[in-house]
């Protein structure tokens, strides 16, 4: 009698102790998430000192896009490997010995393929992904496989300290067209609370199906293509341990940020 009592009242206990858990500790682990390195608004003031080891991200998944320490070139993550795309335009696996200062790596795991509209462009396109995705006040993650009648996409050159705002930057940077083009689009979406940390809205990269070419998109015509999408509500932030000190990020940078996002 006296075992059955005492197994009674510790089966009781865990019961009381699970009650009190957060919600959150019984969903599947299998979510969608995203890991950032770094802030937005600082590699727009020229914080382009490297903070996380490339051969890290994969880690944080398996899709995503960022940049390299000293903004050297577009980052384009796709099944675990990490691309760098140059101011060259061409395509190289990373050296997993570099840094970033930004990056947005997400844990991909999406519904269904299904078919986009047809002979699109880039505007068209982003609303049609917002009307699809449908909560727009989550962050949101996309591959799009398809052939592109037309996409333009830019790169940067390295940059040399003391650095110059990514505004300033941008005016020298690399642009790439292509043409009845085969590829996949990674594709990131900001909700508009995010300003100063992350980029409202979608922020699209783009490699050839070779992964021989890419880079930033700029604009485009979608042809005919498939896409894979994601809701993610859960977002992990990862700060330099040496901080951010001696950047200026008491400015307002939105307008700064959409004249680089969409410089042609």
């Amino acid at each position: 009698m006296k075992t059955w009592r005492t197994a009674f009242l510790w089966l009781l206990l865990c019961a009381l102790l699970g009650a009190g858990l957060p919600a959150q500790a019984a969903e599947p682990s299998a979510k969608s998430s995203m890991t950032q390195i770094g802030v937005i608004d600082a590699l727009l003031a020229g914080g382009y000192d490297g903070s996380v080891a490339v051969r890290g991200l994969p880690r944080f998944g398996d899709i995503g896009l960022g940049t390299f320490d000293a903004l050297d070139g577009e980052m384009v993550i796709l099944d675990g490997v990490v691309y760098q795309v140059p101011s060259t335009g061409v395509v190289r696996r990373a050296d997993p010995r570099g840094t970033t200062p930004f990056a947005q790596v997400v844990r991909f795991k999406p519904g269904r393929a299904q078919p986009t509209p047809e002979n699109v462009g880039l505007k068209d396109l982003e609303s049609w992904l917002d009307k699809t995705l449908g909560d727009t006040n989550v962050f949101g993650a996309v591959r799009i496989e398809g052939v592109f009648t037309a996409l333009k996409a830019r790169s940067v050159p390295r940059q040399q300290k003391p650095y110059q705002p990514l505004a300033v930057v941008a005016k020298s940077q690399s642009v790439f067209e292509f043409a009845q083009v085969r590829g996949t689009l990674v594709g990131l979406r900001g909700p508009d609370y995010v300003r100063g940390l992350g980029v409202p809205g979608w922020h699209l990269h783009f490699l050839t199906q070779d992964r021989a070419r890419g880079g930033h998109v700029l604009d485009l015509t979608l042809g005919s293509g498939t896409v894979r999408m994601a809701s993610l509500r859960r977002f992990e932030l990862l700060l330099p341990e040496a901080g951010l000190g001696g950047l200026d990020l008491a400015k307002d940078r939105a307008g700064e940020l959409k004249a680089v996002e969409s410089s042609r």
